[in-house]
């Protein structure tokens, strides 16, 4: 912020339309308002917005796309009819050229259509039509903040049960992170409709901030010290900012406001009513334009200006248009900066005055809208310091607290209150929507059997449903019968989607499900992706425990938040030592993208901060306490722990609270146990391997008995117990005395993507000279270098296999304390020539060698798991592995790879030489793996079993 700034100025724009797609008609006129707000507001705003990026001009401006408008803009079809409407449009405006051949005005006015209409036909096609990607780019690069909406824009306050509401806000903050990568921070209440019933609903939805009306300010109590130059705050800490009356009527009003002056294009005065009356020749001209039950409609082809004599317009001077539109910006800022200066005496901080607006306004009901909010940013007075613009969020990051006040019931409509949605033309919708309300609890609660033994038909039609009452709820149709533009229309919605609603409903009561009748309703109603009958279940008295919804726990008073989980690791990227690191951090990006909250604390890393987001996941890297003398690794394991529950300790006296707390193995076992005990918190431990297994059962050294020890322990405090692989449970189970209820067995995965990616960066025939010869076999293993890991069976076996492929060169690649005694194997073997021992390698070398081997080998002796070889079938590459462990679940013998025998020099020996000398079968075995690999092993489908292990753990 600019300390000499005096105020700040905030710009609103609400974009929102009822959802008017309708699929089996491509001639409704309610479906051209989304075509005409696209081509009248949408797009020249973000063409503004280019222009303005373009030239190094500074824009904040706050804008909010409701879940209906952002269904639209994404839908195929409606993309496919737009194009076709634009392009009716630019014929039409050629005609017209052609037409006023004798009207110079009317024909240039024709051809600027035709510029304007082309010049966004193409902005869209080079767009790709994914318009709401480019609102995302400026929201991302900082010059627009983008608000939410509830999920129909429903009058809130009018709806009956509480879980309705919070359906409709968590719908709402649902799909806009599915568009925008983030969780909203504001909200658009539909038609500013308040009332304290709202605030906490809206504090546990995750939302700072709404916009209410000023009427609502007006009558807080008390009296709010700042007046409406300041947002208030509510009981719940939920921030609501006034829309300023003055600075709305310049531009709401057509006759005292900017968009009445007689320079401006009037919108009432369109071919698709002026022509063909009474001219049957003209009528077949505009015919092929209007409805196609010859109903008159906007063409878009205006030719007058508002002009000051009513009774004789004149025709439309852009020019005019575009030097008014500058001046009534200065004159918008001039103001303004005399409100700032006014509010200064009487105000503790810096005033902020808010100017929401629909933003439809701009460019369709007021043609040069765009051009006057452009023209706002270009004024000279933005240089001069007196007032900055500024989004909500960025005022609460300068004045993060606010006046407590209650406000009461309002709205932005006729009088401030509800008169607009209920009144005697519209009040019979709600006694319905009521009646579908109760009937969708009563659902849940009386046919729970059905339900949570549910088919998946079963729960598409109970979404169904949901989708179906909520586009019902919308604020829209009751504005619309109050307003009497198409009551007609407005009317017949709210009773299909209600007709709909209650069939959807009569299937699952009867348990008769009409396939066909769902498919065609969801083909009809293609919205709303993240609505889902969990969002309800709240309502139940008892819900079973499936039924949590996903993305949200339940508190106390059955309210949603989303999950947290603190995850405990002693590496994690870029310290990557062994495979819990890439594990970890696998798993924990695939659970934020289930709406999981995720906070690793680990090891500090030199070059790394200290905090950072990365994928998505909040990583906090502590320090060892250093010495002045060397200690031993267990030693320093305690001194990590101390550091790690410090930390954890003042993350949750900030306010952090977390529902798990995920230790990994045996080396955070003291912090897992300090937070479960300080906290409270369920406590899931992943036991990546056992140090009995290591060591094949050999615990004789204190350190691997106190090991032992802490590992016993950890599996006893925690709740839950993961392992990798079907050989862990029963090695956990034994070791521990664990019951069987107690493990879960989660396999590792791989990213299914990433091999893919790498074959287009690197030339994959320069890189295989760097490790051998074009003639010679290549022979891959990567890990650690430790005995388990059996590389010196792998090195013994080199020989028997060069008796019948004297050109195998074997490439191991990686580090650990065998390094030196492996190279002295293979030289004492004379085979130095044949092996090459590369260290540690990146990523992408691994991913590329994976690919060049002609056969990975993984000879462990003891394998928990072995997330290498699912990477070398990813890779399509064969492999033979040894039969222990995971490594012998992942593997079918034969069938997608080879097993040898356990630390059997000939067995691995004999089998390597079978891939190498029968390259079709080994081909076979390497497609058949791949395929495995993407149906069985992808961490989208780990991560979603691991959040039910943690929901399983909270129902106990």
């Amino acid at each position: 912020m600019n300390l000499s700034t005096q105020g700040y100025l905030s710009l609103i724009l609400h974009a929102h339309l009822p959802y008017v797609r309708h699929a089996d008609r491509d001639d409704v006129m309610e479906e051209r308002w989304f075509f005409e707000a696209m081509t009248e507001t949408y797009l020249p705003l973000l063409l503004m917005f280019d222009r303005l990026h373009r030239d190094h001009i500074p824009f904040r401006i706050t804008l909010s796309l409701s879940p209906p408008l952002l269904a639209m803009m994404e839908d195929p079809l409606m993309s496919e009819r737009y194009e076709a409407y634009l392009m009716q449009h630019i014929q039409l405006s050629e005609l017209e050229q052609e037409r006023n051949q004798s009207n110079p005005e009317f024909a240039a006015l024709a051809a600027m259509y035709t510029q304007i209409w082309t010049e966004l036909y193409d902005y869209y096609k080079l767009c790709g039509r994914q318009i709401i990607a480019k609102f995302r780019y400026y929201q991302d690069v900082g010059c627009i903040d983008i608000m939410t909406c509830s999920a129909t824009h429903a009058f809130l306050p009018f709806l009956k049960h509480e879980v309705s509401i919070k359906a409709q806000l968590m719908v709402g903050v649902l799909e806009y992170e599915r568009h925008f990568g983030r969780p909203p921070r504001g909200i658009w209440l539909p038609e500013c409709a308040y009332t304290a019933e709202l605030s906490p609903l809206l504090q546990t939805a995750g939302l700072q901030y709404f916009v209410v009306d000023s009427h609502g300010i007006e009558h807080a109590s008390p009296k709010p010290s700042r007046g409406l130059a300041a947002p208030v705050m509510t009981v719940d800490g939920i921030h609501a900012f006034a829309r300023d009356p003055e600075s709305s009527r310049q531009v709401w009003s057509s006759r005292e406001g900017y968009p009445g002056d007689p320079d401006y294009r009037e919108y009432y005065r369109d071919i698709g009513y002026d022509l063909g009356w009474g001219d049957a020749e003209e009528w077949e001209y505009i015919k092929p334009y209007v409805l196609s039950n010859g109903a008159r409609i906007h063409t878009g082809v205006k030719y007058y200006r508002i002009s000051e004599n009513e009774q004789e317009k004149k025709p439309y001077n852009p020019v005019w248009a575009q030097h008014k539109a500058a001046e009534h910006a200065d004159h918008f800022l001039y103001c303004r900066e005399q409100q700032i200066k006014s509010y200064q005496s009487q105000c503790d901080r810096k005033p902020l005055i808010v100017s929401p607006y629909d933003a439809e306004l701009f460019g369709h009901w007021w043609y040069e809208g765009p051009l006057w909010i452009e023209a706002l940013f270009r004024n000279p007075r933005n240089q001069q310091g007196t007032f900055a613009f500024i989004t909500p969020e960025d005022y609460l990051r300068e004045y993060p607290v606010s006046e407590q006040v209650d406000i009461p019931f309002c709205s932005w409509g006729r009088n401030g209150y509800a008169e607009v949605w209920l009144g005697q033309e519209n009040d019979w919708i709600y006694r319905l929507l009521h009646q579908a309300e109760d009937r969708l609890l009563h659902t849940m609660q009386h046919h729970s059997t059905n339900l949570w033994g549910h088919t998946a038909v079963a729960e598409r039609i109970l979404n169904q449903s949901i989708r179906e009452l909520m586009l019902a709820q919308s604020s829209d149709w009751a504005f619309i019968m109050d307003a009497k533009t198409v009551p007609t229309y407005a009317a017949a919605r709210t009773e299909h989607h209600l007709k709909q609603f209650h069939e959807l409903n009569d299937m699952i009561e009867h348990r008769f499900y009409d396939l066909e009748h769902l498919e065609r309703m969801e083909h009809h109603a293609a919205c709303l992706a993240s609505v889902h009958y969990e969002l309800f279940t709240s309502s139940l008295s008892s819900p079973p425990p499936m039924l949590l919804p996903d993305a949200y726990a339940m508190d106390a008073r059955s309210t949603w938040r989303y999950r947290k989980v603190l995850m405990l690791a002693w590496e994690f990227p870029p310290l990557v030592i062994g495979g819990l690191a890439k594990a970890v951090f696998d798993l924990s990006r695939y659970l934020v993208d289930q709406r999981i909250e995720v906070h690793v604390i680990t090891r500090s890393v030199q070059g790394s901060p200290s905090y950072e987001q990365m994928n998505g996941i909040h990583v906090h890297r502590v320090n060892v306490l250093q010495t002045t003398t060397p200690i031993d690794f267990m030693d320093w394991v305690f001194q990590l722990n101390l550091a790690m529950s410090d930390y954890a300790v003042l993350l949750m006296e900030s306010g952090h609270r977390f529902d798990f707390i995920h230790a990994h193995d045996w080396l955070v076992h003291y912090t897992a146990k300090d937070l479960k005990d300080y906290a409270r918190t369920p406590l899931i431990a992943t036991i990546h391997a056992t140090e009995y297994g290591r060591n094949h059962g050999i615990i004789e050294h204190d350190v691997q008995r106190r090991i032992h020890q802490m590992e016993t322990d950890l599996t006893a405090i925690a709740d839950q117990v993961i392992v990798c692989s079907n050989a862990m449970v029963s090695e956990v189970q034994s070791l521990f005395t664990l019951p069987p209820s107690k493990v879960s067995m989660i396999p590792n995965g791989v990213e299914i993507a990433s091999f893919e990616q790498n074959l287009s960066e690197y030339h994959h025939a320069n890189l295989r000279l760097q490790y051998a010869a074009p003639h010679e076999k290549i022979l891959f293993y990567i890990g650690r270098l430790v005995y388990e890991k059996g590389i010196h069976i792998l090195i013994k076996a080199l020989p028997h296999v060069h008796s019948s492929v004297p050109n195998a060169k074997l490439i191991i690649a990686g580090t650990g304390p065998m390094k030196a005694e492996l190279e002295a194997l293979a030289a004492r073997l004379e085979l130095t020539s044949h092996v090459t021992f590369t260290g540690f390698i990146h990523d992408d070398t691994r991913n590329d060698l994976l690919q060049l081997a002609d056969v990975c080998v993984f000879p462990s002796l003891y394998e928990p798991f072995g997330i290498v070889a699912l990477e070398a079938m990813q890779s399509g590459t064969p492999v033979v592995v040894s039969d222990t462990g995971g490594l012998a679940e992942i593997i079918e013998h034969g069938v997608d790879g080879y097993k040898a025998l356990p630390g059997h020099v000939e067995s691995l020996a004999w089998h390597v030489t079978e891939v190498l000398l029968h390259p079709d079968i080994a081909d076979n075995m390497a497609v058949n793996a791949l395929r495995k690999v993407e149906q069985r092993y992808d961490w989208k489908s780990i991560a979603v079993s691991t959040k039910q292990v943690y929901e399983g753990v909270i129902m106990r």
